[in-house]
């Protein structure tokens, strides 16, 4: 029996027997003393929800000390299967990637590099049409003709709407994949990249419609309120311009945080998608639920994650641009400066989107595994599929359909 906030196990991490509530009787007839609730110490030394699985069922202690909450729990993979601190969802998202290098970062990687070339070759459609539009801006503007960048300005705007196109049809594809293999990193199986996609590839089309969708959404929301903004601050401007000012503030900070908000609440969805069978309507309401009261907690933990990832790129792709630049503007050709650009570009590209997705998307995996750890006992369901010989099929259960992690 399900609930809506407990659906039915997702991905063949199956749930858990439920024990007869207090004064319920058992089949045997005698009545059961209550549940142990979480956090306290189960009787007659059986392992309980958020305890040390090593005592009953779950087979010998793990070595350690005792943990943030209580005593050490069970860690067959990457992180402990109890609810995650903040540094336990970094260090699990770096192990994640240690853990299985191939699929994290080789074949997440490949794919990004084959998206963003195919973005640069898309984009060589519009360059035409693009250094037309520059070369008449030159004959309205001379000091512009005089530049004689028409080629590289159509070049660049036209690789990134073209990188951007393909992007948004290859990263959720890449989070997919990443997320599947973080996701047994936990209970401490490496999974081929054929691995992988057979768990995978029935979601794909699911997880690139949601993308779409959310893009969507953000290009409906962000012209909505731009549409708003610049209606009520012509309104009022001719009235007050001091007013429209302040109105033109509001309006901005009640933008970013209504993006802010409604991208925390929807975060999860990905994972969700990728590990769990339900169509995109349920795996969206789900995920509402399960983000209801954590808001800040995620924030945070995402903020920080963007910052770590920002930083990074910036490191690693400002130096490549300047390496570009230079050799470029070395040349005394314009042509190869053009050209030296657009690769840096491409290359910068790459890096920086191999850098943010790998990153971002295991930490939103293992935070997806988080808040159904605290909310519904997936550690419990985890400990048993870590224990289980067929790859997270816990008990006698059949096997998930296609496309379902198992």
């Amino acid at each position: 029996m399900t609930t809506p906030d407990q659906p039915p196990p997702p991905s063949g991490w199956g749930d858990a027997p439920e024990p007869p509530r207090y004064g319920q009787r058992a089949p045997g007839g005698a009545p059961q003393p209550p549940a142990p609730q979480y956090g306290q110490q189960g009787q007659q030394g059986q392992g309980q929800y958020g305890h040390q699985y090593g005592q009953g069922q779950y087979g010998p202690a793990p070595a350690g000390g005792p943990g943030p909450y209580g005593p050490a729990a069970a860690k067959p993979g990457i992180v402990p299967l109890r609810p995650l601190s903040l540094g336990e969802i970094y260090d699990g998202a770096f192990t994640a990637i240690r853990h299985n290098p191939k699929v994290m970062l080789g074949a997440a990687t490949l794919v990004l590099l084959v998206a963003t070339v195919l973005g640069v070759l898309v984009a060589q459609l519009l360059v035409p049409s693009l250094t037309s539009s520059f070369a008449e801006l030159g004959e309205i503007d001379p000091e512009f003709a005089e530049l004689g960048f028409d080629n590289l300005f159509a070049q660049t705007i036209a690789s990134s709407l073209g990188i951007g196109l393909t992007m948004l049809l290859a990263q959720p594809v890449v989070e997919g994949i990443l997320t599947v293999s973080v996701s047994q990193s936990v209970i401490g199986r490496k999974l081929t990249l054929g691995e992988v996609w057979a768990r995978l590839r029935g979601r794909v089309g699911v997880l690139i419609g949601w993308a779409l969708l959310r893009a969507l959404g953000s290009l409906v929301v962000t012209f909505g309120w731009f549409f708003g903004l610049v209606l009520l601050v012509a309104l009022v401007g001719e009235q007050s311009p001091g007013a429209a000012l302040a109105l033109g503030v509001v309006l901005s900070v009640a933008f970013v945080v209504l993006v802010v908000w409604l991208g925390v609440r929807i975060g999860l969805v990905a994972p969700a998608l990728a590990l769990e069978g339900r169509g995109l309507g349920g795996t969206v309401a789900r995920t509402w639920r399960l983000t209801r009261g954590s808001f800040w907690r995620l924030f945070g933990i995402y903020l920080l994650a963007m910052i770590i990832v920002s930083i990074a790129s910036y490191i690693i792709t400002i130096p490549i641009s300047l390496v570009a630049g230079i050799i470029g503007g070395g040349s005394g050709s314009l042509e190869a400066f053009s050209t030296t650009t657009i690769v840096a570009s491409v290359l910068s590209s790459v890096i920086s989107a191999a850098i943010t997705t790998i990153f971002m998307a295991s930490v939103v995996a293992l935070l997806y595994i988080d808040v159904r750890m605290r909310r519904e006992g997936l550690d419990v369901q985890l400990a048993a599929a870590a224990q289980a010989p067929d790859g997270g099929q816990p008990g006698s259960r059949p096997g998930p359909p296609p496309g379902m992690l198992t």
